[in-house]
């Protein structure tokens, strides 16, 4: 890991990070957009896939010294956030059709 001579040098990495996240999550949000428009409103919540994420998502965070209660915390947040987002989509789209 880099050597950090204070704490600004440190939040200029976390803040690069965090533009780097954000991009990812752009990304994402593109994705969600084609998936939606392939999905019944009833297949927008798939809590056995939501399952499948978490379980494998905290198994590779663990093995990378990610606690689980962070990988939960943040996927959880990101899915209710999507699933919202898909809910409100989905609605926009079957209007115009």
């Amino acid at each position: 890991m880099k050597k950090f001579n204070s704490i600004n040098d440190v939040r200029k990495e976390i803040d690069l990070i965090d533009l780097k996240i954000l991009d990812l999550i752009v990304d994402r949000k593109k994705l969600v957009v084609e998936v939606v428009k392939l999905k019944k409103r009833d297949q927008i919540i798939d809590q056995e896939r939501i399952d499948k994420i978490l379980k494998s998502l905290n198994k590779i965070g663990e093995e990378k010294g990610l606690p689980p209660q962070i990988v939960e915390a943040i996927w959880n947040a990101m899915i209710e956030s999507f699933i919202k987002f898909e809910e409100k989509f989905f609605d926009e789209i079957q209007k115009k059709r």
